[in-house]
């Protein structure tokens, strides 16, 4: 390839670097507010089940109660009923009225010891988690042992930390805007020119970029490439020292001359 569109692309690198640069500022904060809201989310689903669960036996038991109120209710007029039944048949299907209503009782007895069992059974889950808490164990922690007082402060933490971050990295964005703004506009006239004039080499430039290979183009160092220092084959030294490439076996990065970093920084972008 025409040692000048090398440089063309070299220079792309140059400009690609110095917003990575910049935008290394942020010190992983988007990675960091990304995990700190999926923490947020998880930790508030936690407690919304068991606040709907709490909220959903609360209204149960009470349903409950109340049933239980009006079958004694009931069992009462039977019973009074029977004092002034007419026959046998009479007095025997107000038995069997108050028979029902007792069954029925039974059954929301149940359901409400079934309820209190498993409140008794979730503060024993997390009372077990509070001493896992203090022995340090934490690996051995499940969901449901994860005291709700706990989760309480670990959102309010949580929440208050993912604040802050957001406020750091609004402040960094704001502080490197005007440079990066004029970074990106050279670096879309920079990519213009080379679209236009060495299109083969800028798309294999940007299917490293985008496989996650920040620096696609390195410079032929001691006879290897510096970018996964494996050594490029003799018979390649000659053509790249003319101002060629070689594209690495290895890494598969776009090996260059040095003097072409030097030259493209002379390059108008």
């Amino acid at each position: 390839m025409d040692h000048n569109k090398l440089k063309l692309i070299v220079k792309l690198q140059l400009l690609d670097d110095e917003l990575d640069e910049i935008l290394s500022e942020q010190q992983g904060l988007p990675e960091e507010i990304h995990d700190l809201e999926t923490d947020v989310v998880s930790i508030t689903k936690q407690l919304e089940i068991r606040k709907t669960q709490e909220e959903e036996n609360l209204k149960l038991k009470e349903k409950l109660f109340h049933e239980i109120a009006q079958a004694n209710s009931k069992i009462e007029k039977f019973k009074d009923s029977q004092t002034t039944a007419r026959n046998n048949k009479e007095y025997d299907a107000l038995s069997k009225q108050i028979e029902y209503e007792e069954q029925e009782i039974k059954k929301a007895e149940a359901q409400i010891r079934t309820i209190e069992e498993n409140k008794e059974r979730q503060a024993e889950q997390e009372e077990r988690g509070r001493k896992l808490m203090d022995e340090n164990r934490y690996d051995e922690l499940t969901d449901d042992m994860m005291p709700t007082d706990v989760l309480d402060s670990q959102l309010v933490d949580v929440k208050q930390e993912l604040d802050g971050k957001k406020q750091e990295l609004k402040e960094i964005i704001e502080e490197t805007q005007d440079e990066v703004k004029l970074i990106e506009e050279k670096i879309t006239k920079q990519r213009s020119v080379v679209q236009d004039q060495a299109k083969p080499i800028l798309d294999k430039y940007d299917h490293l970029r985008n496989g996650g290979v920040q620096n696609a183009i390195v410079k032929l160092h001691r006879h290897a490439c510096s970018g996964c220092n494996t050594y490029v084959p003799t018979n390649r030294h000659a053509f790249i020292l003319q101002g060629g490439f070689y594209s690495c076996e290895t890494c598969g990065r776009i090996v260059v001359h040095e003097r072409l970093f030097e030259e493209a920084l002379t390059v108008e972008a």
